[in-house]
């Protein structure tokens, strides 16, 4: 296993799937519209991440680039509060940057880092701090997603790992490996204890071979509190799973339809990351790329469709830069409606969709711009309605 694993931040949603295209064609009524309602800047000398937001607080939590500052910023984009904990010493928690935050129960400030978790209150003063026992260690440039939670009763759980952020096949070295993966690591952040939860489905796309979909087995996932019910989306699924909460049961699953959806060939075990085959797999392929709630009963689903290996040749040599998975044009916006998926299907949106604010609001980071070093991070805030 490789000792140190550099993961850039722009690569996070990239992942990939199989060979033969795929169509799905779905009716459209157009009775769902995405509209920009707000934005925001944030300045900074360096890259702004926001990965959670608080309605009782009113701020979003973030992290600085290069400074790593842990950052409370407000509605409209100012900076109410940064902190350092980076570094030795009292107070600090080390040398590695934060793979995951959020805000926890009681507007807890939560960090977590590769191999530790802590809970801070609102002066960032430690209140739990437990190990974990990953597999993989990740340095990485800042947080790249939310740590999930949930209770029972009196007790507080975090989803953490390596596998919330890359690729699961990361964590495959063998055959073995294979068939005891499972999603997530459960830590109990009161007592330290940590156990693997939520194997992998028989129905699954991955156990649907003997060989591996590398870059490919990323997934999206959210705990909604209000349901007590935590959700699944792999890259490659054509289903939600959902489970109870705090049992952690299989309730049910929710189907999905992409209108395209292309795919190419997994790759045997032990194929090296540098193998041609990967290629496709990494940048063509289609994927499901984020999973998020933006009212009670609706949740949006954003999807790169593929790309064939003709178009992505052509694509490169005009511009080297280019990157498939994040081309608005190659997504597109599932919507799922009352446990249900609607028929119409809506176009993608540039930049990163991050969460859902409730209301049908969701927040998204804008393109980083490529040609101008700005010393800003822009956001805007969408709105779905339908007619």
């Amino acid at each position: 296993m490789k000792n140190t694993l550099l993961y850039f931040l722009s690569l996070i949603f990239l992942a990939s799937c199989g060979q033969n295209e795929t169509k799905e064609t779905e009716t459209s009524n157009s009775e769902y519209s995405i509209t920009k309602i707000d934005s925001f800047e944030v300045n900074n000398l360096t890259r702004v991440f926001i990965w959670d937001y608080s309605a009782e607080l009113d701020r979003y939590l973030g992290y600085a680039m290069v400074e790593d500052d842990l950052l409370e910023i407000s509605g409209e984009g100012e900076i109410i509060k940064r902190t350092h904990k980076k570094g030795e010493g009292p107070g600090l928690y080390g040398n590695w940057n934060p793979i995951g935050i959020s805000f926890g129960p009681e507007q807890e400030r939560i960090v977590e880092l590769p191999f530790q978790i802590l809970s801070y209150d609102s002066t960032y003063s430690v209140i739990h701090s437990q190990r974990i026992q990953s597999p993989l260690p990740i340095r990485t440039f800042g947080p790249m997603g939310r740590t999930e939670y949930f209770q029972n009763p009196d007790s507080t759980f975090y989803l953490v790992g390596p596998s919330n952020y890359l690729s699961s096949h990361y964590l495959i070295q063998n055959e073995e490996g294979r068939d005891t993966l499972k999603n997530f690591y459960k830590i109990h952040i009161q007592s330290g204890d940590m156990k693997s939860i939520i194997p992998y489905r028989e129905s699954s796309p991955y156990r649907q071979t003997q060989d591996i979909y590398q870059e490919l087995m990323t997934k999206s996932f959210l705990v909604d509190h209000e349901k007590q019910e935590l959700l699944i989306l792999h890259a490659l699924s054509k289903e939600i799973e959902v489970y109870n909460l705090p049992d952690l049961d299989f309730s049910r699953s929710i189907p999905i339809t992409h209108s395209e959806f292309v795919e190419y060939s997994p790759v045997p075990l032990g194929t090296m990351g540098n193998d041609d085959r990967i290629k496709p797999l990494r940048f063509m392929a289609g994927r499901n790329q984020s999973l998020i709630k933006v009212d009670s009963d609706t949740y949006l689903i954003k999807y790169f469709t593929g790309v064939s290996e003709a178009e992505y040749q052509t694509r490169i040599a005009n511009d080297a830069t280019y990157i498939p998975s994040s081309d608005p044009e190659e997504q597109a916006i599932l919507v799922i409606k009352n446990g249900e998926q609607v028929s119409q299907e809506l176009s993608g949106i540039a930049g990163s969709i991050l969460f859902g604010l409730g209301d049908g609001k969701f927040l998204v980071q804008e393109p980083e711009n490529q040609e101008v070093e700005e010393e800003k991070t822009r956001f805007s805030i969408y709105q779905i309605k339908s007619s």
